[in-house]
């Protein structure tokens, strides 16, 4: 009886073991180098939502041609898939970004843009993840503006936008870092679980 009773101590501590490694399986680290997938959240369906009139109507730093669909992806860095299939009647390929202002004509437009993107970005739980989201979009206005000025010919002091650039990598190879070490750990886990 005794000897069962061991036997079954130690099948429920095994058993709990393998429960906690499996629980830190099942939640992936982030990946910065990943497009958003999965479920739209309503801070990202509204953001979305308000960008589509003043790209339509020119009033947005973005070079000409630039298709709906590449626009909304790179900036709310999800796969193209996935605005389609929740888009399917907006023609996203077909609607291509023509300037018109190039700018917001009202401070209201431009709060009101700039609160919604603050709120999809507050809305993101991991903390990696949402800077790591806040850094990408500032990286994409700053991309298209520059490209703007370009076509402008206007000057842009580029020094800020490169120390910018290096901070993005350093934050990528961290974050890689940072995976292979939990990864490390969680196989250090398994083996030693194995051995018990």
């Amino acid at each position: 009886n005794n000897n069962n009773n061991n036997n079954n101590n130690n099948s429920r501590n095994n058993n709990n073991k393998r429960t906690l490694s499996q629980t830190a399986a099942i939640i992936p680290p982030y990946d910065p180098t990943t497009p958003r997938t999965g479920r739209w959240t309503d801070p990202e369906l509204s953001f979305r939502d308000a960008l589509l009139p003043p790209f339509l109507s020119g009033s947005l730093p973005l070079p000409n041609n630039l298709k709906l669909v590449d626009f909304l992806s790179s900036v709310l860095k999800s796969k193209p898939s996935r605005l389609t299939k929740k888009m399917k009647h907006a023609r996203l390929s077909a609607k291509h970004y023509f300037v018109h202002s190039g700018f917001l004509r009202t401070d209201r437009e431009a709060e009101t843009l700039s609160r919604l993107e603050k709120e999809f970005l507050d809305s993101i739980a991991e903390e990696n993840e949402r800077e790591e989201m806040r850094f990408h979009m500032q990286k994409e206005w700053r991309d298209h503006f520059a490209e703007r000025c370009e076509y402008l010919r206007l000057e842009v002091d580029a020094t800020g936008w490169w120390k910018s650039m290096e901070e993005a990598e350093r934050r990528v190879q961290a974050e890689k870092e940072k995976r292979r070490r939990e990864k490390r750990r969680f196989m250090m886990g398994k083996v030693l679980e194995g051995d018990v």
